[in-house]
């Protein structure tokens, strides 16, 4: 049931969602004979948001035949995570539609990532770009604190990604890594006349070769990170132009005179700033009140709080590019394979084992836009992910379990769970009636199954956890299952 109506409330959202998308554009667009040009605004640390919102206008402007996609940055950065997967997005979208990166006031650490990946760059006055090196950041913000090895590994990666997205956009790899690494050197020289823009180790490889090369200025010097200021971007190619303001910059581009649209969040991009870097704790309660619903069958109230955390946090994923219907699959089939394992056929071990590894597999990929990893960051995130999925899926059953454990034996539990139905009470049938002697074929903790006469029934417990093989008495009826107690002198019935 969980799963079916998960899959309901994703479609539903799903669908919302492409609503917005359609009423975003504002009608004088549809009116206008010339091609639009739409903008986008990312300002502050890199956020989740940008993902959905950058999604939208690639749609919006591919519908409409867009001319342009004006990107607007004043970011100090953010994670590399995300750094990746926003450039990546940016980067797919300059090669359907042109796109152009303004950066209003700066551009720095992960920003500048997202700005190489557009076809142009233009920056305001007094504008900034670089200053890239990755920061390890532990609980509560305090830097961890790590040995050289390690630091040079991680910096080694990131100055790699950095230097090749760099030269992918035709921008100077050596910059790039400046960007990212203190320890980088560069010097404008004069060689010949000409005028180059050289580290240290090739300012060392022209001496070797006999080159006298006239120095000129130190752009960077070891110990510091690289930040372009407007003038120097423009100077090094790490932009095309400088622009007074975002009019000037479509004036350059010779856009002045489309229509120009602004693409800014809706109420499901406001629901995905909402929830920030902590969907994981949606995955968590799912999971919480999934194994509380497997535990205390009939109530509602578990099984809907599970849709409702499991629904969200696959439409968070969808919304910020992640979680497609192949995720929302694996994690809907994993979730029907273990509720089989636990109600159908227990103790066969196969269903709940494949259940498993595609729940797990399903709430991983929705949380990364890759399969196998490409690179070291993408192998960080895999085993980030992992780790945290993996955490989720092992601490959710045991603190559903005490939970569950607790409420039973609380007065609340007594009204909610245990409490015979009237109705039933002292009712005769056929096959059962209270009174009758029954065998535990599972453990009742406290829901299970238990064999009367070699015939299964659902059962609940009526007061303490009650082992598989253990001999119970039917009290009455709870919903669709029989309400048991501990028997004593009763004597065991062979299980099946």
């Amino acid at each position: 049931m969980i799963a079916g109506l998960s899959l309901l409330v994703l479609s539903l959202l799903q669908n919302a969602s492409a609503g917005d998308v359609q009423e975003s554009a504002p009608g004088q667009v549809a009116e206008s004979t010339a091609h639009p040009v739409y903008a986008v605004e990312l300002r502050g640390p890199l956020s989740e948001t940008w993902s959905s919102i950058l999604r939208r206008a690639q749609l919006l402007a591919r519908s409409n035949k867009a001319a342009h996609l004006l990107i607007i940055i004043d970011s100090p950065g953010g994670e590399i995570e995300l750094m990746k997967r926003l450039g990546d997005r940016i980067d797919e979208i300059a090669r359907e539609i042109p796109t152009t990166c303004l950066i209003d006031r700066e551009a720095l650490s992960a920003a500048a990532y997202l700005a190489i990946s557009s076809e142009r760059i233009l920056m305001c006055p007094a504008s900034s770009i670089g200053a890239a090196m990755p920061i390890l950041v532990g609980p509560g913000g305090v830097m961890p604190e790590i040995d050289d090895d390690l630091r040079e590994k991680m910096n080694s990666a990131f100055r790699a990604e950095f230097r090749s997205w760099a030269e992918v956009h035709q921008r100077d790899g050596r910059i790039a890594e400046a960007f990212v690494d203190s320890g980088i050197e560069l010097k404008k020289v004069n060689v010949r006349g000409e005028q180059l823009l050289v580290n240290g180790r090739e300012f060392e490889d022209l001496l070797q070769k006999g080159e006298t090369p006239h120095f000129l200025e130190t752009l960077c010097a070891s110990g510091e990170l690289l930040t372009l200021t407007s003038s120097q971007a423009l100077e090094f190619a790490y932009c095309d132009a400088v622009v007074a303001d975002q009019s000037a910059a479509l004036l350059w581009l010779g856009l002045a005179d489309s229509p120009l649209v602004m693409v800014a969040p809706n109420w499901s991009e406001s629901l995905v700033d909402a929830i920030g870097s902590w969907s994981w704790l949606l995955m968590l309660a799912g999971a919480f009140f999934m194994v509380v619903s497997f535990n205390m069958p009939g109530l509602g109230a578990p099984e809907m709080a599970a849709l409702a955390c499991i629904g969200v946090f696959m439409f968070h994923g969808h919304l910020i590019g992640l979680a497609e219907w192949t995720e929302v699959l694996l994690v809907v089939g994993g979730s029907l394979l273990i509720a089989v394992e636990i109600f159908v056929i227990p103790g066969t071990i196969f269903a709940g084992a494949a259940g498993g590894v595609m729940l797990l597999a399903g709430l991983v990929l929705s949380m990364q836009d890759f399969v196998l990893p490409d690179g070291a960051i993408e192998s960080t995130t895999l085993r980030h992910n992992f780790t945290l999925v993996l955490s989720v899926l092992l601490g959710a059953p045991m603190l559903a379990l005490l939970a569950v454990r607790r409420l039973v034996n609380s007065r609340a539990g007594s009204t909610l769970s245990t409490a015979p139905d009237p109705a039933f009470a002292g009712l005769q049938t056929p096959d059962i009636a209270v009174g009758s002697r029954a065998v535990c074929l599972t453990a009742l903790r406290p829901s299970g199954v238990i064999t009367i006469e070699n015939i299964r029934y659902d059962a609940l417990s009526s007061g303490d956890f009650i082992e598989s093989g253990a001999a119970v008495r039917v009290v009455g009826k709870s919903g669709a299952a029989l309400l048991v107690e501990a028997a004593v002198n009763v004597k065991k019935e062979p299980t099946q």
